[in-house]
């Protein structure tokens, strides 16, 4: 039992998140962006989460008496600890504030275990006899391939502003029926292939 090792977490960071959402009603939108229920550790804490996503997108105060009923009528409460463990989450909290960083905790230990878990799949095809190197690496390579794209922060753009560029660009487009579409570059047979330079 000595070396068994427990995966990353961070209690004190989940607790801390969960307990300055209870404090702060807008705390939950410094994270709900990058934070997903499945990122925390402890079951009870990934329920409880869970269901304060659920009321910020029901656009439902979150506090403990609007959460433990969400949780009683999934028949969660008990799961967490009933309401004596919302309560301590509350007193737990060193400050709503800092609510980002410890999201950021939480994620970062749920990457790591999601690698570790790649890795042991990796260590078990390799020692595996019936698939060649080429093989064992190709799939440890899509692995974490695919781990990686799993976690790449996209930017999303504001739909409203996509289609307000699109439509201003197909009016300038139309308006230049025939012409060039971008700027010329001063050889005609170029600028007949690429109707000019695009953006």
């Amino acid at each position: 039992m000595a070396g068994l090792k427990i995966p990353p977490h961070s209690k004190e960071a989940e607790e801390s998140i969960l307990g300055a959402i209870l404090l702060d009603k807008n705390a939950v939108i410094a994270v709900a962006e990058f934070l997903f229920a499945e990122h925390f550790y402890s079951e009870a804490h990934h329920l409880i989460y869970e269901a304060m996503l659920a009321l910020y997108e029901e656009r439902k105060p979150i506090d403990v008496v609007t959460l433990a009923e969400k949780l009683k009528k999934g028949n969660k409460l008990k799961k967490i600890g009933g309401r004596a463990y919302l309560t301590e989450l509350v007193e737990k909290v060193p400050s709503a504030a800092n609510i980002e960083a410890y999201g950021k905790i939480v994620k970062d230990d749920y990457v790591k275990r999601e690698l570790i878990s790649a890795s042991s799949e990796i260590i078990e095809n390799a020692f595996g006899d019936g698939a060649e190197a080429d093989e064992v690496l190709d799939k440890a390579e899509q692995s974490v391939f695919s781990l990686s794209q799993r976690h790449v922060r996209r930017a999303f753009v504001d739909i409203k502003r996509a289609l307000a560029d699109s439509f201003d660009r197909l009016d300038e487009l139309h308006k230049a029926a025939g012409g060039l579409r971008g700027v010329p570059s001063g050889f005609k047979s170029m600028d007949n292939a690429l109707a000019g330079f695009q953006a």
